[in-house]
């Protein structure tokens, strides 16, 4: 099981630096076809960000809002956040840590 991160290539620079190995810079017009293929990877967890996020066709935001394996993480500036990544725990281990 792997931790992958998806984003433009500012974003993924800092997760190579932290030692995350599986990095995939993307653009609009290829950001749904590497999400696919991180899902059907063997990854454990996801992150990418809000931007990222907003540029996927709704098939796949929603694709990515239920799926448990992997988990995604999406950080994002908004307040909001903290209410996503509880949900995304919550989902993911079965109990609220809150």
């Amino acid at each position: 099981m792997e931790i992958s991160a998806v984003g433009d290539e500012h974003f993924v620079v800092g997760f190579n630096i932290a030692g995350v190995k599986n990095t995939f810079a993307v653009e609009k017009d290829s950001v749904n076809r590497v999400v696919e293929d991180v899902m059907n990877g063997d990854n454990a967890v996801v992150i990418t960000n809000k931007s990222v996020y907003d540029m996927l066709n709704p098939r796949m935001k929603e694709a990515v809002d239920t799926s448990v394996k992997p988990t995604f993480v999406i950080l994002s500036h908004d307040v909001s956040g903290e209410e996503n990544l509880r949900m995304m725990i919550k989902r993911s281990l079965g109990i609220d840590l809150w």
